[in-house]
């Protein structure tokens, strides 16, 4: 079991209080993988056996790091609500509320929504951060239940609630300022009018970025078999560590080749980070602009059940968060972060409209929102021993479904 530690104590030396900030300012542009106890001591000042001192390990300093996070969030949730003090809301005017708290959270409050997401990742590899990871959904949980409350949102309040999870992540993705925020407030719309029991209104911002991003694909690649051993090592190393992780010498020790043969193949550390997410990207990226068309469901009720037990069967990961993450971070992925933005949707689009039938046609933006949907389902629940998680995931299944008025 995980050492408990005191992190709300008040430390009369400044270098405690120095060592939190610096390391809560740096979970935007390092991440967990790339901070090291002499980094984060250069940083701020002080000593390395300062680290040691105030919180025994550097692992220590990351929980006091989040937990600082935490409430700087908790105090800017508290002040969004605050501002709603008065206003009698509705489904149809949530959208607005929605777009902005998604932009101010990802770009005024940049440095929080990396610490957020970074916080997830190392809960995935290591249980000594799952607690602080609980923390932070009960934070947007009770955030979204009060938003609920004003909006008059009832039983959808999860639907938003996973929707949200999803949105927020890709907006971190920066490609063009004005289209990202233009397909934005198009996400919103059309998620206000689902909550209306609607359907989404045409997103031609969306249309457009869908279409620069299809563009923008690499022509496919042929790989030779040293090469491919290398992306497999790489890949592995993803799930295990994260990307940031990601060098010439360790990648050469788990495919079992050379330094060499590593950077002769990929000279650069963008290349190799390229090689690194060969594999997802094909998963997430080429298969999204070559949709398959599903099966259509025997009726609502089996589609529900097939979608809960493939979540519940499901092996958890992280490395598709950890490749937005990363494009997240460097600008040079401009282009990876418009492909993973907006060519998704595309399957699930097929899906929703085989549910839904000849009544109506389901549009670019529906998909979007169906994918973001079921995304933040499948990084709630999957893999999950719960007792009650089954009926959770069933539930909120059930409660878009009927939104949608697709039927039994």
């Amino acid at each position: 079991m995980a050492t408990k530690l005191n992190l709300h104590r008040n430390d009369a030396d400044p270098s405690y209080s120095r060592l939190i900030s610096t390391v809560s300012n740096q979970w935007e542009g390092r991440g967990r993988a790339c901070m090291s106890v002499r980094q984060i001591s250069q940083m701020a000042g002080t000593s390395a056996s300062s680290i040691y001192h105030h919180f025994g390990s550097l692992e220590h300093l990351f929980l006091a790091s989040q937990q600082a996070c935490l409430a700087q969030a908790q105090s800017w949730g508290d002040q969004q609500i605050e501002q709603l003090d008065g206003f009698a809301g509705s489904p149809e005017s949530f959208a607005g509320f929605f777009a902005y708290i998604v932009d101010e959270w990802t770009q005024a409050c940049r440095p929080l929504a990396f610490a957020r997401r970074e916080c997830a990742l190392m809960a995935g590899r290591s249980a000594q951060f799952r607690e602080q990871e609980e923390q932070w959904r009960a934070l947007w949980a009770d955030f979204w239940g009060r938003a609920s409350r004003v909006f008059a949102l009832g039983a959808s309040t999860a639907i938003v609630e996973r929707i949200f999870d999803s949105e927020s992540l890709l907006h971190m993705l920066r490609w063009r300022r004005t289209v990202d925020q233009a397909a934005l407030e198009e996400t919103a719309r059309g998620l206000a009018a689902w909550l209306a029991g609607k359907p989404a209104p045409a997103a031609p911002w969306r249309e457009f970025a869908q279409a620069q991003a299809m563009r923008s694909l690499p022509a496919a690649r042929t790989w030779d078999e040293k090469s491919w051993q290398i992306l497999k090592a790489a890949e592995d190393m993803i799930a295990v560590g994260g990307a940031t992780s990601i060098t010439h010498r360790s990648v050469a020790e788990r495919a079992g080749v050379s330094l060499g043969t590593v950077s002769h193949r990929f000279r650069t550390k963008s290349a190799l980070l390229e090689a690194a997410f060969e594999g997802i990207y094909t998963r997430l990226v080429t298969r999204q602009a070559e949709p398959r068309e599903p099966s259509p469901p025997a009726s609502t009720s089996t589609f529900i059940d097939n979608v809960a037990q493939a979540v519940l069967r499901d092996r958890p990961t992280d490395a598709s968060d950890d490749l937005v993450i990363t494009a997240a971070r460097d600008a040079e992925l401009r282009s990876l972060g418009a492909q993973l933005r907006y060519l998704r949707g595309r399957t699930s689009r097929l899906t929703l409209q085989s549910l839904i039938g000849n009544r109506r046609t389901v549009n670019v933006l529906e998909g979007a929102l169906f994918s973001s949907f079921l995304s933040a389902q499948f990084r709630r629940y999957a893999g999950s021993a719960r007792a009650n998680a089954a009926a959770e995931l069933e539930s909120e299944l059930k409660v878009l479904t009927d939104l949608m008025g697709v039927g039994a």
